[in-house]
Parts: structure tokens; sequence; C-alpha cells
């Protein structure tokens, strides 16, 4: 969510904020925001809701979403181009600039920071070495920091399958199951003309997100969902029954996705989830999880 939707957030009983978009600091304008702008931002959120985490994701934008002062040339498909810590090998102070807002931020209340688009080690290295250089500088500068814990949006497949080669350098993860399905099978979640490949319930995605728990398990990663799919109370107890444990959604989804599943048994849910696997459909999937 962003900064509007915090107060109603907070007496929904939100216990932190699991996704906080930045794209909003970066739009509609001709330079990006500095450091002190950020800070305020990010110093509110984190103040309405400490003593609770607040989850902040770094800027997400590509060929599909252009900025007039971050040029990246036409793409064929911006959606599997350079994008987010994709543009951080030509654009590390973007990146930097707001690390070290959010360092800054963490001061008043706990911070997290994730990375998306994130692919592999590779992509994860990146990461870590910005937050290194963001750290570097403050303290060079003397300027007072909490503590971040660092992550990664899981919402490519690849990034899964090798979670293992680098979770135990980070302390979360959180699975975007919106482009994380549409990466999945291949299909622009927003083309009307490919509606059946559009529910999160497909049993491709399901035994995706099996593998990223068992992968976050063997490691000790945190790990979360963070995607309309969170949001959804048939959904939100499929992701319980295969061992998500926290779930980030819009404020208005708070409510009924916890009446359902205090509604339900956990061991319930973990027989429903694991026969859905091996589903052949999400109608067959969601005839598992009845409202």
């Amino acid at each position: 969510g962003g900064p509007a939707e915090a107060d109603r957030a907070v007496a929904a009983g939100a216990a932190g904020v699991g996704l906080f978009r930045t794209e909003f600091l970066f739009a509609e304008r001709q330079a990006p925001p500095d450091e002190a702008e950020q800070l305020a931002a990010y110093a509110a959120v984190v103040a309405a809701f400490a003593p609770h985490p607040v989850t902040i994701r770094l800027l997400d934008v590509g060929g599909d979403k252009p900025l007039p002062y971050l040029p990246i040339p036409p793409e064929a498909n911006p959606f599997l181009g350079r994008r987010a810590i994709r543009l951080a090998d030509t654009q590390a102070d973007l990146f930097t600039t707001q690390l070290r807002a959010a360092y800054r931020a963490a001061a008043g209340g706990p911070v997290k920071v994730m990375a998306p688009m994130v692919a592999d080690a590779a992509d994860a290295a990146t990461l870590l070495a910005l937050a290194e250089r963001a750290r570097r500088e403050l303290d060079a500068a003397g300027l007072a920091r909490g503590e971040v814990e660092l992550g990664v949006m899981l919402e490519i497949p690849g990034a899964i399958l090798v979670l293992d080669s680098y979770a135990r350098r980070l302390r979360f993860a959180s699975l975007g199951t919106n482009d994380l399905l549409q990466y999945t099978l291949a299909a622009d979640r927003g083309d009307p003309g490919l509606a059946r490949f559009q529910d999160p319930l497909h049993p491709a995605l399901l035994r995706i997100i099996a593998l990223a728990v068992e992968a976050a398990a063997g490691s000790g990663l945190e790990l979360s969902v963070c995607g309309e799919m969170a949001g959804d109370p048939v959904a939100a107890r499929c992701l319980v029954g295969l061992g998500i444990r926290e779930l980030s959604m819009a404020a208005a989804s708070l409510g009924p996705v916890r009446r359902a599943i205090r509604a339900s048994i956990a061991a319930d849910l973990a027989a429903r989830a694991q026969a859905a696997l091996d589903d052949p459909d999400p109608a067959a999937v969601r005839g598992r999880f009845p409202s």
C-alpha cells in the first residue's frame, strides 16, 4: 500500500506493512526525489505502524513505466527486460539513495527492504552490496540510522528454483504472486483473452509456491506472500495449507481473510492444499476450499 492506506490498515488490525510501494514518489516528475523527501515518506509510515515492521520495496520500474529522468531504450517486452534491480548496474545511485533513506527511517521503528525482480544469487548480491554502500556512506556522514532487514521478492520462477543458493544471506523473502503467476504460465495478466491463466489457484503456481516454502524452511528464511492472492479468503486458506504464515493484503481484505483462516483447522488446510497440487485446474482447487 501507500501512505494514504496506513490509517485504515492500522484500524483494521494490520501487524505492519508487507509491501510499501515507492513508485508514487518517483512518478509524474522531472527528477527523482531526493533523500530527504524519501525519508519523510518512509518515516511517516514507520511511525504509523511502530512497533510493527514496514517492508519497503525498492523502485520497480521499467520500459512499461518510463520515467523522464531514467532513460531505458525501447524493448519488445519490457516485462522481461531491464527493470527494477536489473537497473542497478547503471543506476546504482538511485537505489543507494532509497536505501539511505530507509536506513534513516529505521531509526524510528523496524524496517525491511526488499528488491524486486530478483532472478538469482547475483541479483541478491547486488542488493547486499548497495545496502553496504548505503550504510558506509551514512556512517561516514555521521547520520543516525537503524538496522534494516534485507530480502527479495520472489516473482520469477528461476529465483525460487535456486533460492537455496542465496537464501542464507538474506533475512526474508516475499512471494509476489501477481507476477509469479504470469511468469510461470507465460500469460500476460492484463490480457482479458487469457483469463483461464490468471487464476492464482492454478496448480502450477501452487507447486512453485510449495517449492518456495520448502526451500525457505530449509534455509531458515522468513517467507510471506504479497500479492492479490493473499487477499482472497479462498486462496489465503490454500496458502496457509501450503505452509505460508505471513500474508500481506489491502486493508479491506484483512477482515474477511482473518475470519476465513480463524474458522479453519490447520491440519485440514494442509491436507487440502497438498491434494490440490495434483488437481487439473483452478476450479478443482477452489472446490477443495468452499466459502
